[in-house]
C-alpha cells in the first residue's frame, strides 16, 4: 500500500513545526551563551564585590542628602507619607539588594578559589579585575587592558605569550567557571560556543571597550 499522499496543509504543519523548532534550539542557545557573558560580567565585578564585602558601610544603606530615591510627595491617590516611613524602605530596599549582590560575589569568589593558583589566571586578574602585571589594583579609573597590552605587560616580566594563547588562557577558565557556576545548562553554554563565534566574541569585545 503506497503511503497516503500528503496535502498543502500537512505541509504546512510539518514546515510550522521545524520552523517552531528551530526558533526554540536558537533561544536556548543564546541563552546559554549568555551564560558565558554572564560569568564574564561576574568576573568584572569581582573586585566592586569584594571591596563591599569588607567595607560594607560603602554599598549607600542610607540615604545621602536630597536622595533621589527618597521623596514626600508620594504618588497620586497614595496621601501624604511620612519621611521616616520612606527612609526605613530605601534601607530595606537596600540592605536586600546587598545580600543579592553578596550571593552573587560568593558564588564567583568560591569558583576564582579553585582557579586562581594557576599561571595562566594572570590574564583574569589583568583582563576582568583590572590590575597589573604584579596584582595591583589600576584604579576604577583606568581603562581595560587590550590583549595586545597584556601581551607586553607579561613579556615586561619574562612570560612571551601571543595575543591568541592569552585569548585561549581566557576563554578555557571562562568556559570552567561558567559550568561550575551555572551547571548543566553552563555546560551547554560551553558546547554552544563553537570556533564560528570567535569573531563575534572579538567584536562584543571591542563593543565593551567602546562603552568603557
Amino acid at each position: 500500500m503506497s503511503d497516503k499522499k500528503k496535502t498543502v496543509q500537512d505541509y504546512i504543519d510539518e514546515t510550522a513545526k521545524k520552523a517552531a523548532h528551530e526558533v526554540v534550539r536558537t533561544q536556548r542557545r543564546e541563552r546559554n551563551i549568555n551564560l558565558y557573558r554572564a560569568t564574564e560580567r561576574l568576573l568584572r565585578s569581582y573586585p566592586r564585590f569584594k571591596r563591599w564585602e569588607e567595607h560594607p558601610e560603602e554599598y549607600g544603606f542610607f540615604p545621602v542628602g536630597k536622595s533621589k530615591d527618597i521623596s514626600v510627595a508620594p504618588p497620586p491617590g497614595l496621601g501624604v507619607r511620612d519621611r521616616v516611613e520612606l527612609n526605613e524602605e530605601f534601607i530595606a530596599s537596600r540592605k536586600a539588594s546587598f545580600g543579592r549582590s553578596m550571593n552573587h560575589y560568593y558564588d564567583i569568589k568560591a569558583v576564582v578559589e579553585q582557579f586562581q593558583d594557576r599561571p595562566e589566571f594572570i590574564v583574569i586578574r589583568m583582563y576582568y579585575f583590572n590590575e597589573d602585571v604584579h596584582g595591583n589594583d589600576r584604579g576604577p579609573d583606568a581603562r581595560r587592558y587590550t590583549w595586545e597590552e597584556i601581551a607586553e605587560e607579561l613579556s615586561s616580566i619574562g612570560t612571551e605569550k601571543s595575543d591568541k594563547t592569552l585569548r585561549e588562557w581566557r576563554s578555557r577558565m571562562v568556559q570552567d567557571m561558567t559550568v561550575l557556576i551555572f551547571g548543566i545548562d553552563g555546560a551547554l553554554s560551553v558546547e554552544a560556543r563553537d570556533p564560528a563565534q570567535g569573531q563575534s566574541t572579538i567584536n562584543h569585545e571591542k563593543e565593551e571597550q567602546h562603552e568603557t
